[in-house]
């Protein structure tokens, strides 16, 4: 038995200087450890003891009012409006996002010419500032100059009122919000294609199955981890989302695209309601942090996700 192998040999390695020890860890992380804790941790903490108190601006002085902010917030009329467009929205946006990601990464993952500089594209829109995306579809959106209705009388259709409109503000929205983060999807979705087993779809050939029952008996049964995380993180993203919606319609018009983020904003920059607007963005942490553990709870959600890779 050499001495690297043996009892004496392997107490000495473990001894070793060029091994770090766990406390070389921590003492390696903890910069960074005390960087999340100032940026992340010391806010969130301090937003929501603010939440129970009533902040006066005016004269600067603090109330503490319990839940008074939580129950008045539930109440609000303006907030029941904001919950309602934001579960519109993130229903709307997240189903659209998922079916087309899947659609466009099965087109992807084929051999045809050009795939490579697509999905290189795929890379641009998830890439720009969602501040970018909001000016720049309030600019396509525009009743009198925009491209799109520039487009549309060019082709003698009838115009659409995209930002005056509540019905079409909302579908304006979500054009843009699909636009830039659907390609995420599709880079996500085309990373399980690629790391499918090929046994499966293999044996089904030979036996003859036509492309669209392996996809539907086959490839979709397999990618379901990979939708399930996509679906975990958009609805983290959809429940995050301000700046397109504030640069492309402030909220509006008449409420009809202030999601909740928006209707938190208003409430603290314009009203000086500090207090109810951190209300608001806790409710949404929870709502978001329900709709999560939702998702998570069906039991065959449950069990992909504990085999996803």
């Amino acid at each position: 038995m050499s001495l690297a192998a043996s009892p004496a040999g392997l107490q000495r390695r473990r001894k070793s200087p060029l091994v770090p020890s766990w406390q070389t860890g921590y003492l390696l992380a903890g910069p960074a450890l005390i960087v999340m804790i100032a940026i992340l941790i010391y806010p969130l903490g301090y937003s929501f003891v603010m939440s129970f108190y009533r902040w006066d601006l005016a004269a600067p002085s603090q109330h503490f009012v319990g839940l008074s902010n939580y129950t008045d917030t539930l109440g609000n009329g303006g907030f029941q409006q904001s919950l309602r467009v934001q579960l519109i929205f993130s229903a709307l946006t997240i189903a659209i996002e998922v079916v087309a990601g899947i659609g466009v990464a099965v087109l992807v993952n084929g051999r045809l010419r050009g795939l490579k500089l697509a999905r290189t594209l795929l890379l641009v829109p998830p890439m720009i500032a969602p501040a970018v995306v909001g000016l720049n579809f309030r600019w396509l959106f525009n009743g009198q100059y925009g491209l799109v209705n520039g487009v549309l009388r060019f082709l003698g259709l009838p115009e659409a009122p995209w930002l005056s409109d509540p019905n079409w503000a909302l579908a304006s929205v979500i054009i843009a919000d699909v636009w830039q983060n659907t390609p995420l999807l599709v880079l996500l979705f085309l990373a399980g294609l690629q790391s499918l087993p090929q046994e499966p779809l293999e044996a089904a050939q030979v036996d003859g199955a036509s492309p669209l029952d392996i996809f539907w008996h086959i490839t979709l049964p397999l990618m379901r981890p990979i939708i399930m995380i996509a679906l975990m993180l958009r609805i983290i993203d959809t429940f995050r989302t301000f700046d397109v919606v504030w640069l492309m319609t402030q909220g509006g018009p008449g409420g009809a695209t202030s999601l909740i983020t928006v209707n938190a904003y208003q409430l603290a920059f314009q009203g000086a309601a500090f207090g109810h607007a951190a209300a608001v963005s806790y409710i949404a942490l929870f709502l978001s942090l329900a709709l999560l553990g939702l998702l998570y709870g069906i039991p065959w959600a449950r069990r992909k996700l504990r085999r996803a890779p």
